[in-house]
């Protein structure tokens, strides 16, 4: 399959491996060596390099300059991913790689737009400050997006694998492919508002739902959610994942049965898909914050 350029255009989202650890590259994106240790081990990281850690499922701690002293969950059947202790922006790009000869593109995907010190760019592709990464491509930060891959024939018209940058080369990499050459200097901010970059921790109780029969369905799925997000063992936390499945699977049975008797308001659905998505949040994460 060869490479398809999905549009950059210039403007001014639980599967694991199945194992109780999970691998994690501690990336250092600055120009300064970086400091960090995990559960009272140093690790030194260079500039612009990354260090390999293998942690088990359980509860951790971890201190840096930017995230301070904390304590932190690694979860059952986690995929691991990037530590990204100086919560710097990294982008996860989407690359479609069409089959050769093939007269019909297959699905893009939808545009976003993200900002990187005050410059838009928009594309397939996401944003995240996180301090934890999870893993969601093919591609890491030091590996090359290649021209084309050579896979098994699924029936489709193309086939899309991402990529993980630091911001910096993001932007080497726009400008490269869109090009667009200077764009990011050219409309960056001559006195940008500085950026805050601040450690994200689940609240420690899901959004609430007004409608009484709903919230009442709601009350198993809260409690599951409060005991996850505290669970150290990883026995108790793959048996808080399999009890979330069939919880969720209930909740959402029914608030369908609720909606087909009394049409639920657009209150009510909001509430629902705020609910859902804390769950899938808590839930699809590799490792949580304490709170």
């Amino acid at each position: 399959m060869k490479k398809r350029l999905i549009p950059l255009l210039l403007v001014a989202l639980l599967a694991g491996c199945g194992d109780r650890s999970a691998s994690y590259s501690i990336d250092n994106p600055t120009d300064k060596p970086l400091s960090l240790t995990i559960d009272g081990k140093a690790y030194e990281v260079a500039a612009h390099d990354a260090e390999s850690v293998s942690l088990s499922a359980g509860e951790h701690t971890m201190k840096g300059d930017v995230v301070g002293d904390i304590r932190f969950i690694s979860y059952y059947r986690g995929r691991g991913g990037i530590i990204n202790p100086t919560l710097g922006d990294y982008v996860i790009y989407r690359q479609s790689f069409e089959k050769v000869n093939t007269k019909s593109p297959g699905y893009q995907g939808k545009l976003d737009t993200i900002v990187l010190d005050g410059v838009p760019f928009e594309g397939t592709m996401k944003q995240s400050d996180a301090l934890f990464i999870d893993k969601d491509w093919t591609y890491g930060v030091d590996e090359e997006l290649p021209d084309s891959v050579t896979e098994h024939d699924n029936g489709l018209n193309n086939t899309v694998h991402n990529k993980v940058f630091r911001a910096k080369d993001f932007i080497a990499f726009f400008e490269k492919n869109a090009d667009a050459k200077g764009y990011f200097e050219a409309n960056r901010p001559k006195n940008p508002s500085p950026v805050v970059h601040k450690l994200t921790v689940l609240s420690p109780t899901l959004p609430p739902i007004d409608d009484p029969a709903l919230e009442k369905l709601a009350e198993p799925l809260r409690e599951n959610y409060a005991k996850y997000l505290k669970a150290k063992d990883a026995s108790d936390q793959e048996a808080l994942q399999k009890e979330n499945f069939t919880l969720s699977m209930a909740f959402s049975r029914g608030a369908m049965a609720i909606n087909d008797k009394t049409r639920l308001s657009p209150e009510s659905s909001s509430q629902i898909d705020a609910f859902q998505r804390a769950i899938g949040e808590a839930y699809g994460s590799t490792a949580l914050v304490e709170p």
